[in-house]
Protein backbone atom coordinates (compact mmCIF):
# COMPACT_ATOMS: atom_id res chain seq x y z
CA UNK A 1 0.00 0.00 0.00
CA UNK A 2 1.64 3.14 -1.24
CA UNK A 3 0.73 5.49 1.56
CA UNK A 4 2.09 3.40 4.42
CA UNK A 5 5.51 2.65 5.83
CA UNK A 6 5.59 -1.02 4.98
CA UNK A 7 8.65 -2.67 6.21
CA UNK A 8 8.78 -2.04 9.90
CA UNK A 9 6.59 -5.11 10.09
CA UNK A 10 8.50 -7.38 7.79
CA UNK A 11 11.44 -8.10 10.06
CA UNK A 12 9.01 -8.95 12.84
CA UNK A 13 6.58 -10.94 10.78
CA UNK A 14 9.13 -12.84 8.73
CA UNK A 15 9.34 -15.15 11.71
CA UNK A 16 5.90 -16.45 10.81
CA UNK A 17 7.49 -18.47 8.08
CA UNK A 18 5.85 -20.78 5.63
CA UNK A 19 6.01 -24.43 6.57
CA UNK A 20 8.48 -25.05 3.80
CA UNK A 21 10.90 -22.33 4.86
CA UNK A 22 10.75 -23.25 8.52
CA UNK A 23 11.78 -26.82 7.78
CA UNK A 24 14.40 -26.02 5.21
CA UNK A 25 16.19 -23.12 6.88
CA UNK A 26 17.38 -22.25 10.37
CA UNK A 27 14.83 -20.73 12.72
CA UNK A 28 15.48 -17.03 13.22
CA UNK A 29 15.04 -15.14 16.46
CA UNK A 30 11.90 -13.11 16.36
CA UNK A 31 9.67 -10.82 18.34
CA UNK A 32 6.81 -12.96 19.58
CA UNK A 33 3.46 -11.91 18.06
CA UNK A 34 1.96 -11.29 21.50
CA UNK A 35 4.72 -8.75 22.15
CA UNK A 36 4.30 -7.05 18.79
CA UNK A 37 0.54 -6.63 18.48
CA UNK A 38 0.13 -4.07 21.26
CA UNK A 39 -1.54 -1.02 19.74
CA UNK A 40 -3.29 0.41 16.68
CA UNK A 41 -0.01 1.22 14.95
CA UNK A 42 1.15 -2.38 15.28
CA UNK A 43 -2.16 -3.57 13.88
CA UNK A 44 -1.83 -1.30 10.84
CA UNK A 45 1.76 -2.37 10.24
CA UNK A 46 0.72 -6.02 10.44
CA UNK A 47 -1.99 -5.38 7.85
CA UNK A 48 0.50 -3.66 5.57
CA UNK A 49 2.65 -6.79 5.68
CA UNK A 50 -0.41 -8.78 4.53
CA UNK A 51 -0.88 -6.53 1.50
CA UNK A 52 2.83 -6.69 0.80
CA UNK A 53 2.45 -10.44 0.46
CA UNK A 54 0.49 -9.91 -2.75
CA UNK A 55 3.71 -8.73 -4.36
CA UNK A 56 4.99 -12.28 -4.16
CA UNK A 57 2.42 -13.25 -6.81
CA UNK A 58 2.83 -10.28 -9.12
CA UNK A 59 6.33 -8.81 -8.72
CA UNK A 60 7.93 -11.22 -11.17
CA UNK A 61 4.76 -12.09 -12.99
CA UNK A 62 3.90 -15.50 -11.54
CA UNK A 63 0.21 -14.73 -11.82
CA UNK A 64 0.29 -13.92 -15.54
CA UNK A 65 2.53 -16.93 -16.15
CA UNK A 66 -0.33 -19.04 -14.85
CA UNK A 67 -3.48 -17.12 -15.80
CA UNK A 68 -2.41 -16.00 -19.27
CA UNK A 69 0.46 -18.23 -20.37
CA UNK A 70 -1.39 -21.28 -19.07
CA UNK A 71 -4.17 -20.53 -21.55
CA UNK A 72 -4.66 -19.74 -25.22
CA UNK A 73 -3.89 -16.03 -24.78
CA UNK A 74 -0.10 -15.84 -24.45
CA UNK A 75 2.98 -17.99 -24.96
CA UNK A 76 6.56 -17.95 -23.74
CA UNK A 77 7.68 -15.55 -26.46
CA UNK A 78 11.01 -14.90 -28.06
CA UNK A 79 13.10 -15.83 -25.02
CA UNK A 80 12.66 -19.51 -24.22
CA UNK A 81 15.37 -20.09 -21.67
CA UNK A 82 13.14 -21.00 -18.75
CA UNK A 83 11.84 -24.55 -18.52
CA UNK A 84 9.22 -23.64 -15.91
CA UNK A 85 7.51 -21.18 -18.25
CA UNK A 86 7.73 -23.61 -21.16
CA UNK A 87 6.03 -26.31 -19.08
CA UNK A 88 3.07 -24.06 -18.27
CA UNK A 89 2.83 -22.80 -21.83
CA UNK A 90 3.02 -26.25 -23.45
CA UNK A 91 1.04 -28.26 -20.83
CA UNK A 92 3.98 -30.36 -19.69
CA UNK A 93 4.01 -29.26 -16.04
CA UNK A 94 5.51 -31.52 -13.38
CA UNK A 95 5.60 -31.27 -9.60
CA UNK A 96 9.02 -29.59 -9.59
CA UNK A 97 7.89 -26.55 -11.57
CA UNK A 98 9.49 -23.53 -9.92
CA UNK A 99 6.74 -21.05 -10.80
CA UNK A 100 4.09 -23.19 -9.14
CA UNK A 101 6.34 -23.90 -6.17
CA UNK A 102 6.93 -20.18 -5.60
CA UNK A 103 3.24 -19.44 -6.12
CA UNK A 104 2.31 -22.02 -3.49
CA UNK A 105 4.91 -20.94 -0.96
CA UNK A 106 4.23 -17.22 -1.31
CA UNK A 107 0.53 -17.92 -0.76
CA UNK A 108 1.24 -19.49 2.62
CA UNK A 109 3.61 -16.73 3.64
CA UNK A 110 0.76 -14.29 2.98
CA UNK A 111 -1.82 -16.53 4.69
CA UNK A 112 0.38 -16.75 7.77
CA UNK A 113 0.64 -12.98 7.97
CA UNK A 114 -3.11 -12.66 7.56
CA UNK A 115 -3.70 -15.28 10.26
CA UNK A 116 -1.54 -13.29 12.66
CA UNK A 117 -3.59 -10.14 12.05
CA UNK A 118 -6.92 -11.95 12.24
CA UNK A 119 -5.97 -13.76 15.47
CA UNK A 120 -4.05 -11.01 17.27
CA UNK A 121 -5.62 -7.68 16.38
CA UNK A 122 -9.01 -8.42 18.06
CA UNK A 123 -7.12 -8.52 21.38
CA UNK A 124 -5.78 -4.96 20.99
CA UNK A 125 -7.44 -2.12 22.87
CA UNK A 126 -8.18 0.34 20.07
CA UNK A 127 -11.02 2.01 18.22
CA UNK A 128 -13.56 -0.73 17.48
CA UNK A 129 -14.38 0.36 13.92
CA UNK A 130 -10.69 0.67 13.03
CA UNK A 131 -10.00 -2.76 14.53
CA UNK A 132 -12.85 -4.37 12.58
CA UNK A 133 -11.71 -2.65 9.39
CA UNK A 134 -8.17 -4.00 9.76
CA UNK A 135 -9.30 -7.56 10.55
CA UNK A 136 -11.80 -7.65 7.71
CA UNK A 137 -9.24 -6.40 5.21
CA UNK A 138 -6.94 -9.23 6.29
CA UNK A 139 -9.83 -11.67 5.87
CA UNK A 140 -10.46 -10.36 2.35
CA UNK A 141 -6.84 -10.92 1.32
CA UNK A 142 -6.77 -14.35 2.95
CA UNK A 143 -9.94 -15.32 1.08
CA UNK A 144 -8.49 -14.09 -2.22
CA UNK A 145 -5.33 -16.11 -1.63
CA UNK A 146 -7.12 -19.33 -0.72
CA UNK A 147 -9.53 -18.85 -3.62
CA UNK A 148 -6.68 -18.77 -6.10
CA UNK A 149 -5.02 -21.76 -4.45
CA UNK A 150 -8.05 -24.03 -4.69
CA UNK A 151 -8.66 -23.04 -8.30
CA UNK A 152 -5.08 -23.96 -9.21
CA UNK A 153 -4.40 -26.98 -7.01
CA UNK A 154 -7.75 -28.22 -5.67
CA UNK A 155 -7.53 -29.20 -2.01
CA UNK A 156 -4.60 -27.61 -0.14
CA UNK A 157 -3.49 -27.39 3.51
CA UNK A 158 -5.94 -25.36 5.56
CA UNK A 159 -4.20 -22.99 7.96
CA UNK A 160 -6.27 -20.55 9.98
CA UNK A 161 -3.85 -20.18 12.88
CA UNK A 162 -0.43 -18.60 12.59
CA UNK A 163 2.63 -20.82 12.31
CA UNK A 164 5.34 -19.51 14.62
CA UNK A 165 7.23 -22.64 15.63
CA UNK A 166 8.30 -26.01 14.29
CA UNK A 167 5.62 -27.71 16.34
CA UNK A 168 2.70 -26.86 14.08
CA UNK A 169 4.15 -26.74 10.57
CA UNK A 170 2.51 -29.94 9.36
CA UNK A 171 -0.95 -29.61 7.86
CA UNK A 172 -2.82 -32.16 5.71
CA UNK A 173 -4.68 -31.31 2.54
CA UNK A 174 -8.26 -30.20 3.09
CA UNK A 175 -10.77 -30.55 0.30
CA UNK A 176 -11.60 -27.55 -1.85
CA UNK A 177 -15.14 -27.65 -0.45
CA UNK A 178 -13.83 -27.46 3.11
CA UNK A 179 -11.69 -24.46 2.26
CA UNK A 180 -14.60 -22.68 0.58
CA UNK A 181 -16.93 -23.39 3.52
CA UNK A 182 -14.51 -22.81 6.40
CA UNK A 183 -12.46 -19.88 5.14
CA UNK A 184 -13.30 -18.30 1.80
CA UNK A 185 -17.03 -17.77 2.23
CA UNK A 186 -16.93 -16.72 5.93
CA UNK A 187 -14.02 -14.37 5.28
CA UNK A 188 -15.76 -12.64 2.40
CA UNK A 189 -19.06 -12.42 4.25
CA UNK A 190 -17.21 -10.68 7.08
CA UNK A 191 -15.41 -8.45 4.58
CA UNK A 192 -18.77 -7.29 3.22
CA UNK A 193 -18.86 -5.12 6.35
CA UNK A 194 -15.87 -3.12 5.14
CA UNK A 195 -16.44 0.59 4.46
CA UNK A 196 -17.72 1.52 1.04
CA UNK A 197 -14.72 3.83 0.72
CA UNK A 198 -11.36 3.49 2.42
CA UNK A 199 -9.05 6.28 3.51
CA UNK A 200 -6.01 4.90 1.70
CA UNK A 201 -5.67 3.78 -1.92
CA UNK A 202 -5.37 0.06 -2.50
CA UNK A 203 -7.27 -1.04 0.59
CA UNK A 204 -10.03 -3.59 0.09
CA UNK A 205 -13.49 -2.11 0.47
CA UNK A 206 -17.07 -3.35 0.48
CA UNK A 207 -17.29 -3.42 -3.29
CA UNK A 208 -14.17 -5.56 -3.53
CA UNK A 209 -15.56 -8.06 -1.04
CA UNK A 210 -18.92 -8.34 -2.80
CA UNK A 211 -17.30 -8.59 -6.23
CA UNK A 212 -14.94 -11.35 -5.13
CA UNK A 213 -17.82 -13.16 -3.43
CA UNK A 214 -19.77 -13.04 -6.69
CA UNK A 215 -16.83 -14.61 -8.50
CA UNK A 216 -16.45 -17.28 -5.81
CA UNK A 217 -20.12 -18.23 -6.14
CA UNK A 218 -19.84 -18.40 -9.94
CA UNK A 219 -16.75 -20.57 -9.64
CA UNK A 220 -18.48 -22.96 -7.29
CA UNK A 221 -21.42 -23.15 -9.70
CA UNK A 222 -18.89 -23.97 -12.41
CA UNK A 223 -20.29 -25.83 -15.37
CA UNK A 224 -23.53 -26.65 -13.51
CA UNK A 225 -25.78 -24.29 -15.41
CA UNK A 226 -28.78 -25.01 -13.16
CA UNK A 227 -27.01 -24.32 -9.85
CA UNK A 228 -28.84 -21.98 -7.43
CA UNK A 229 -25.47 -20.30 -6.85
CA UNK A 230 -25.93 -18.39 -10.11
CA UNK A 231 -28.76 -16.38 -8.59
CA UNK A 232 -26.65 -15.63 -5.51
CA UNK A 233 -23.75 -14.52 -7.69
CA UNK A 234 -26.07 -12.33 -9.76
CA UNK A 235 -27.34 -10.65 -6.61
CA UNK A 236 -23.84 -10.01 -5.25
CA UNK A 237 -22.71 -8.44 -8.51
CA UNK A 238 -25.85 -6.29 -8.48
CA UNK A 239 -25.01 -5.14 -4.96
CA UNK A 240 -21.68 -3.84 -6.24
CA UNK A 241 -23.47 -2.01 -9.03
CA UNK A 242 -25.96 -0.54 -6.54
CA UNK A 243 -23.20 0.95 -4.38
CA UNK A 244 -22.95 3.71 -7.01
CA UNK A 245 -19.24 4.04 -6.25
CA UNK A 246 -17.69 2.17 -9.16
CA UNK A 247 -18.12 2.92 -12.85
CA UNK A 248 -16.44 2.45 -16.20
CA UNK A 249 -13.97 5.11 -17.24
CA UNK A 250 -15.05 6.75 -20.52
CA UNK A 251 -12.09 5.41 -22.51
CA UNK A 252 -10.69 1.90 -22.24
CA UNK A 253 -7.15 3.17 -22.85
CA UNK A 254 -7.40 5.39 -19.75
CA UNK A 255 -7.87 2.41 -17.45
CA UNK A 256 -4.22 1.38 -17.64
CA UNK A 257 -2.57 4.78 -17.27
CA UNK A 258 -0.57 5.45 -14.12
CA UNK A 259 -2.47 8.67 -13.47
CA UNK A 260 -5.72 6.70 -13.31
CA UNK A 261 -4.62 4.07 -10.80
CA UNK A 262 -7.24 3.38 -8.14
CA UNK A 263 -9.90 5.08 -10.26
CA UNK A 264 -13.62 4.40 -9.93
CA UNK A 265 -13.16 1.41 -12.27
CA UNK A 266 -10.42 -0.21 -10.19
CA UNK A 267 -12.20 -2.11 -7.44
CA UNK A 268 -9.06 -3.87 -6.20
CA UNK A 269 -5.49 -3.74 -7.48
CA UNK A 270 -2.08 -4.87 -6.27
CA UNK A 271 -0.22 -1.67 -5.43
CA UNK A 272 3.31 -0.94 -6.65
CA UNK A 273 5.60 2.04 -6.15
CA UNK A 274 9.10 2.00 -7.58
CA UNK A 275 10.07 5.11 -5.63
CA UNK A 276 9.45 3.23 -2.36
CA UNK A 277 11.44 0.22 -3.52
CA UNK A 278 8.26 -1.70 -4.28
CA UNK A 279 8.25 -1.48 -8.04
CA UNK A 280 6.82 -4.20 -10.22
CA UNK A 281 8.60 -6.08 -12.96
CA UNK A 282 5.59 -7.72 -14.60
CA UNK A 283 5.28 -5.21 -17.44
CA UNK A 284 8.97 -5.62 -18.34
CA UNK A 285 8.31 -9.27 -19.10
CA UNK A 286 5.74 -8.19 -21.68
CA UNK A 287 8.09 -5.89 -23.59
CA UNK A 288 10.28 -7.03 -26.47
CA UNK A 289 14.03 -7.15 -26.27
CA UNK A 290 16.11 -4.36 -27.73
CA UNK A 291 13.59 -1.52 -27.58
CA UNK A 292 14.40 2.13 -27.00
CA UNK A 293 16.33 2.86 -23.83
CA UNK A 294 13.74 5.33 -22.57
CA UNK A 295 11.98 2.32 -21.07
CA UNK A 296 13.31 -0.80 -19.41
CA UNK A 297 14.67 -3.30 -21.88
CA UNK A 298 12.10 -6.05 -22.19
CA UNK A 299 12.53 -9.74 -21.51
CA UNK A 300 10.37 -10.94 -24.39
CA UNK A 301 8.92 -13.83 -22.41
CA UNK A 302 5.18 -13.24 -22.65
CA UNK A 303 3.66 -12.54 -26.03
CA UNK A 304 0.09 -12.67 -27.36
CA UNK A 305 -0.88 -15.70 -29.40
CA UNK A 306 -2.37 -15.32 -32.86
CA UNK A 307 -5.49 -16.73 -31.22
CA UNK A 308 -6.09 -13.68 -28.98
CA UNK A 309 -4.99 -11.25 -31.71
CA UNK A 310 -7.73 -12.65 -33.94
CA UNK A 311 -10.34 -12.68 -31.16
CA UNK A 312 -11.06 -8.94 -31.35
CA UNK A 313 -13.93 -7.76 -33.56
CA UNK A 314 -13.17 -5.23 -36.30
CA UNK A 315 -13.42 -1.72 -34.91
CA UNK A 316 -12.86 -2.75 -31.29
CA UNK A 317 -11.09 0.20 -29.67
CA UNK A 318 -9.57 -2.09 -27.06
CA UNK A 319 -7.32 -3.59 -29.72
CA UNK A 320 -5.01 -0.57 -29.81
CA UNK A 321 -4.69 -0.57 -26.03
CA UNK A 322 -4.34 -4.30 -25.49
CA UNK A 323 -1.51 -4.58 -27.99
CA UNK A 324 1.72 -2.71 -28.55
CA UNK A 325 1.62 -2.15 -32.29
CA UNK A 326 4.61 0.12 -32.87
CA UNK A 327 7.94 -0.51 -31.18
CA UNK A 328 10.86 1.92 -30.84
CA UNK A 329 14.20 0.49 -31.93
CA UNK A 330 17.30 0.96 -29.80
CA UNK A 331 19.16 2.45 -32.78
CA UNK A 332 16.30 4.72 -33.80
CA UNK A 333 13.18 4.21 -35.88
CA UNK A 334 10.29 1.88 -35.16
CA UNK A 335 8.99 -1.56 -35.91
CA UNK A 336 5.31 -1.85 -36.74
CA UNK A 337 2.98 -4.79 -36.52
CA UNK A 338 1.38 -5.75 -39.81
CA UNK A 339 -2.05 -7.27 -39.10
CA UNK A 340 -2.17 -8.70 -42.61
CA UNK A 341 0.79 -10.90 -41.74
CA UNK A 342 3.05 -9.46 -44.46
CA UNK A 343 6.08 -9.02 -42.26
CA UNK A 344 9.13 -7.51 -43.94
CA UNK A 345 11.89 -6.24 -41.62
CA UNK A 346 11.75 -4.23 -39.48
CA UNK A 347 8.11 -5.14 -38.83
CA UNK A 348 7.11 -7.65 -36.15
CA UNK A 349 5.07 -10.80 -36.90
CA UNK A 350 2.63 -10.24 -34.03
CA UNK A 351 2.03 -7.41 -31.58
CA UNK A 352 3.31 -7.40 -28.03
CA UNK A 353 1.17 -6.66 -24.98
CA UNK A 354 0.54 -2.94 -24.69
CA UNK A 355 -1.77 -2.64 -21.67
CA UNK A 356 0.98 -1.99 -19.16
CA UNK A 357 3.52 -0.22 -21.34
CA UNK A 358 5.39 2.35 -19.23
CA UNK A 359 7.57 5.01 -20.85
CA UNK A 360 8.50 7.18 -17.87
CA UNK A 361 11.28 6.25 -15.46
CA UNK A 362 11.36 4.79 -12.93
CA UNK A 363 9.64 1.79 -14.43
CA UNK A 364 7.53 -0.26 -12.04
CA UNK A 365 4.88 2.10 -10.66
CA UNK A 366 1.92 0.59 -12.47
CA UNK A 367 -0.55 -1.29 -10.28
CA UNK A 368 -1.89 -4.69 -11.35
CA UNK A 369 -5.70 -4.91 -11.61
CA UNK A 370 -7.36 -7.80 -9.79
CA UNK A 371 -11.02 -6.74 -10.00
CA UNK A 372 -12.36 -4.03 -12.30
CA UNK A 373 -15.90 -2.75 -12.64
CA UNK A 374 -16.05 -4.10 -16.19
CA UNK A 375 -15.46 -7.55 -14.69
CA UNK A 376 -18.43 -7.02 -12.36
CA UNK A 377 -20.72 -5.98 -15.22
CA UNK A 378 -19.77 -9.09 -17.15
CA UNK A 379 -20.18 -11.28 -14.07
CA UNK A 380 -23.67 -9.88 -13.60
CA UNK A 381 -24.55 -10.53 -17.23
CA UNK A 382 -23.27 -14.11 -17.07
CA UNK A 383 -24.86 -14.98 -13.73
CA UNK A 384 -28.21 -13.43 -14.65
CA UNK A 385 -28.31 -15.35 -17.92
CA UNK A 386 -27.80 -18.65 -16.10
CA UNK A 387 -30.11 -17.84 -13.18
CA UNK A 388 -32.96 -16.61 -15.35
CA UNK A 389 -32.66 -19.08 -18.26
CA UNK A 390 -31.79 -16.34 -20.67
CA UNK A 391 -30.63 -12.73 -20.79
CA UNK A 392 -32.70 -10.20 -18.88
CA UNK A 393 -32.88 -6.57 -19.91
CA UNK A 394 -30.35 -5.63 -17.22
CA UNK A 395 -28.00 -8.44 -18.26
CA UNK A 396 -28.09 -7.13 -21.82
CA UNK A 397 -27.56 -3.58 -20.60
CA UNK A 398 -24.57 -4.65 -18.49
CA UNK A 399 -22.66 -6.31 -21.31
CA UNK A 400 -23.58 -3.50 -23.68
CA UNK A 401 -22.00 -0.94 -21.36
CA UNK A 402 -18.72 -2.76 -21.86
CA UNK A 403 -19.18 -3.16 -25.59
CA UNK A 404 -20.25 0.38 -26.27
CA UNK A 405 -17.20 1.79 -24.51
CA UNK A 406 -15.17 -0.36 -26.88
CA UNK A 407 -16.93 1.26 -29.85
CA UNK A 408 -18.91 -1.87 -30.69
CA UNK A 409 -22.58 -2.21 -31.50
CA UNK A 410 -24.89 -3.22 -28.68
CA UNK A 411 -26.00 -6.83 -28.64
CA UNK A 412 -29.59 -7.14 -29.84
CA UNK A 413 -32.53 -8.41 -27.88
CA UNK A 414 -33.79 -11.88 -28.60
CA UNK A 415 -30.55 -13.84 -28.10
CA UNK A 416 -31.02 -17.33 -26.75
CA UNK A 417 -29.43 -18.35 -23.47
CA UNK A 418 -26.66 -20.21 -25.30
CA UNK A 419 -26.03 -17.35 -27.73
CA UNK A 420 -25.79 -14.86 -24.88
CA UNK A 421 -23.54 -17.22 -22.90
CA UNK A 422 -21.14 -17.38 -25.83
CA UNK A 423 -21.14 -13.61 -26.22
CA UNK A 424 -20.39 -13.03 -22.54
CA UNK A 425 -17.51 -15.49 -22.64
CA UNK A 426 -16.09 -13.80 -25.73
CA UNK A 427 -16.49 -10.38 -24.13
CA UNK A 428 -14.65 -11.48 -21.00
CA UNK A 429 -11.77 -12.72 -23.09
CA UNK A 430 -11.11 -9.47 -24.94
CA UNK A 431 -12.07 -7.04 -22.16
CA UNK A 432 -9.87 -8.78 -19.56
CA UNK A 433 -7.09 -9.92 -21.87
CA UNK A 434 -3.68 -10.13 -20.15
CA UNK A 435 -5.17 -9.59 -16.69
CA UNK A 436 -4.52 -13.19 -15.59
CA UNK A 437 -8.18 -14.15 -15.90
CA UNK A 438 -8.30 -16.44 -18.91
CA UNK A 439 -7.20 -19.79 -17.46
CA UNK A 440 -9.40 -19.33 -14.40
CA UNK A 441 -12.40 -18.65 -16.65
CA UNK A 442 -11.73 -21.66 -18.86
CA UNK A 443 -11.46 -23.93 -15.83
CA UNK A 444 -14.59 -22.41 -14.29
CA UNK A 445 -16.56 -23.03 -17.48
CA UNK A 446 -15.26 -26.60 -17.69
CA UNK A 447 -13.75 -26.06 -21.15
CA UNK A 448 -10.00 -25.66 -20.49
CA UNK A 449 -9.03 -28.95 -22.13
CA UNK A 450 -11.09 -28.77 -25.34
CA UNK A 451 -10.19 -25.10 -25.75
CA UNK A 452 -6.48 -25.81 -25.46
CA UNK A 453 -6.65 -28.81 -27.78
CA UNK A 454 -8.34 -26.69 -30.42
CA UNK A 455 -5.88 -23.85 -29.84
CA UNK A 456 -2.89 -26.16 -30.25
CA UNK A 457 -4.48 -27.88 -33.23
CA UNK A 458 -4.81 -24.55 -35.05
CA UNK A 459 -1.49 -22.98 -34.14
CA UNK A 460 0.86 -25.58 -32.60
CA UNK A 461 -0.25 -29.03 -33.80
CA UNK A 462 2.62 -30.92 -32.21
CA UNK A 463 1.41 -29.88 -28.75
CA UNK A 464 -2.15 -31.24 -28.98
CA UNK A 465 -1.11 -34.55 -27.43
CA UNK A 466 0.18 -32.72 -24.34
CA UNK A 467 -3.30 -31.75 -23.14
CA UNK A 468 -4.34 -34.49 -20.73
CA UNK A 469 -7.43 -34.85 -18.54
CA UNK A 470 -5.60 -34.36 -15.24
CA UNK A 471 -4.22 -30.95 -16.22
CA UNK A 472 -7.27 -28.99 -15.10
CA UNK A 473 -5.43 -28.89 -11.76
CA UNK A 474 -1.74 -28.29 -11.28
CA UNK A 475 0.34 -30.68 -9.15
CA UNK A 476 0.97 -30.01 -5.49
CA UNK A 477 4.62 -28.85 -5.53
CA UNK A 478 6.99 -31.68 -4.71
CA UNK A 479 8.77 -29.48 -2.21
CA UNK A 480 5.55 -29.20 -0.20
CA UNK A 481 5.17 -32.99 -0.21
CA UNK A 482 8.79 -33.43 0.86
CA UNK A 483 8.70 -30.88 3.69
CA UNK A 484 5.16 -31.07 5.03
CA UNK A 485 5.00 -34.10 7.35
CA UNK A 486 1.21 -34.26 7.01
CA UNK A 487 1.29 -34.76 3.22
CA UNK A 488 2.52 -37.92 1.51
CA UNK A 489 3.30 -38.84 -2.08
CA UNK A 490 -0.12 -40.50 -2.36
CA UNK A 491 -1.78 -37.14 -1.65
CA UNK A 492 -0.60 -35.76 -4.98
CA UNK A 493 -3.19 -34.80 -7.59
CA UNK A 494 -3.87 -37.70 -9.96
CA UNK A 495 -1.78 -37.82 -13.11
CA UNK A 496 1.38 -36.26 -11.65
Amino acid sequence: MKSLEKYLALGLLSSTLSCQQALEERVFDFVAPQNFYRNATDAQVGLTAVYDGLHGFHLWGREYMIGDMGSDDTFTGEFRGNIDRIQIDEFTVDANNGILRDRFENAYILINRANAVINRVPQIQMDESQRANIVNQARFVRALTYFNLVQLFGGVPLKIDETNSLENVGSPRATAAQIYDQVILPDLQAAENLPIRQSLPGQANRGAAKALLAKVLMTRAGSNLTSPLWAQARDKAKEVMDLNVHRLLPNYSDVFLIQNENSAEHIFSVQFNALQGEGSEFQVFFQPRGINGTVANGNGVNEPTFDIVQAFEPGDRRYNSAFLLSLPLAGGGTRTYDPAGRCVAPCVPRPYIGKYFETTAPIGNLDYPVIRYADVLLMYAEAANEAENGPSALALQSINQVRQRAGLAALPQGLSQQEFRNRVRQERRVELAFESQRRYDLVRWGILLPTMREHFRRFYPTLVQNVQEHEVLFPIPQREIDLNPAIEAGDQNPGY
